[in-house]
């Protein structure tokens, strides 16, 4: 059942994912001129770290919206975008292997299952009244 608590809790989720992404990648990573090491490694798997968080839980909300009898999709909406997300960022990632502007980054990889891991955290302490 999609109600309006349901709705805020999982877009809140996937707002906060996003304003992270938006601030290292556009305003913490471009002024960054600092010596540390972790801070400077942060800062490199942040935008790979957020959306892998945030981008199913924006899905779970369309997956919501769908009127389907696939029994899947309906009871395991959390593994579905779970997946697309992660494989469409992973697939992101090897894309940038080809460009000269992007940087391909296993560390990136890494920090993105594990952000899909945490997703995947949030919706299991999730109350049920919630998905």
């Amino acid at each position: 059942m999609n109600n309006s608590k349901t709705t805020y809790y999982w877009f809140s989720i996937f707002a906060v994912c996003f304003l992270c992404f938006q601030g290292v990648s556009y305003y913490l990573r471009p002024n960054y001129s600092g010596e540390s090491a972790f801070v400077s490694y942060f800062l490199g798997i942040a935008p790979n770290f957020f959306p892998a968080i945030g981008i199913p839980a924006l899905f779970v909300l369309f997956m919501m919206q769908l009127k389907t009898s696939n029994k899947w999709l309906n009871e395991k909406k959390d593994l579905t975008t779970n997946l697309i997300s992660v494989m469409g960022l992973i697939v992101w990632e090897f894309i940038q292997m080809s460009s000269k502007k992007l940087h391909f980054d296993w560390n990136d990889i890494i920090w993105t299952i594990i952000g899909a891991a945490i997703f995947q955290l949030i919706w299991n302490l999730t109350p049920e009244r919630l998905k």
